[in-house]
């Protein structure tokens, strides 16, 4: 009996450290995954996935345009079997607010992939380093903003090699993937 417990606490200790090690969630279909590490900052975050080609796609349930892409089925199952075929990794990262409203359309639309609540270090680099200055009104002021969809895809080197990459399932983003994979770097 004593050699049994110890097994099963020895089991439950590396079960434990595996999913600590990890540091994502997974639903009931294995295919969509929370990552729930609020301190990453995009570099960090990109760095879970070396060595793979990761395609980021930023929404918010809030976004129509956002929820009509991800509500192409077709497009959305094609892509993502063709990610898992290739070992892409599709990474969402969703700017809301509200986290049960973001995993509920998650679950009920099947988004397969990685899924990121964007925090505020993750807000600052997108709006640092992807957004575009525009002016506005007749005092020209100059504002940063973010438009949602936003897409990008990032190489193996974990080098941004799209920063406006179309929409899942588009011709051009299979092309600039297909290209990704044939290079060996």
């Amino acid at each position: 009996m004593l050699n049994n417990l110890r097994k099963a606490v020895a089991l439950a200790c590396l079960c434990t450290l595996f999913v600590l090690s990890v540091n994502a969630q997974t639903t009931a279909k294995s295919n969509i995954h929370y990552i729930n590490d609020t301190t990453l900052n995009f570099s960090r975050l990109i760095n879970q996935f070396k060595n793979k080609i990761i395609y980021v796609d930023v929404w918010a349930p809030w976004c129509t345009p956002c929820r009509q892409e991800l509500q192409d089925k077709k497009a959305m199952q094609r892509f993502a079997a063709y990610a898992a075929k290739n070992d892409i990794v599709i990474l969402y990262i969703a700017g809301d607010k509200d986290r049960s409203k973001w995993m509920s359309y998650i679950i009920n639309n099947n988004l397969v992939g990685y899924h990121f609540l964007m925090n505020k270090a993750v807000y600052v680099d997108f709006h640092t380093t992807y957004a575009e200055v525009q002016k506005r009104g007749r005092g020209g002021v100059l504002k940063r903003s973010l438009y949602l969809p936003r897409h990008l895809i990032i190489g193996k080197n974990g080098i941004v090699a799209d920063s406006l990459a179309d929409r899942q399932g588009s011709p051009k983003v299979y092309a600039v993937l297909n290209k990704l994979l044939q290079n060996k770097d």
